[in-house]
């Protein structure tokens, strides 16, 4: 049990620094501004997104698509 319970904080441990790591890293994004001009979605939604979507701008026909 105690094994399990060092995997678990070790694993909260690793998104702790993976959500300081998106928040000192996202913002830096050309795209940032754009994703975090929508009402709702903060820097870890916003980061998902880009994650998804990709930043590849040619992507996509025109703003419509």
């Amino acid at each position: 049990m105690l094994a399990l319970l060092v995997q678990l904080e070790a694993a909260c441990v690793a998104a702790d620094d993976l959500t300081g790591a998106v928040e000192d890293a996202f913002p830096q994004h050309p795209d940032a501004g754009i994703l975090l001009s929508f009402p709702g979605p903060g820097v870890q939604l916003g980061a998902r997104v880009l994650a998804e979507v990709g930043d590849d701008r040619n992507r996509f026909a025109d703003a419509r698509a």
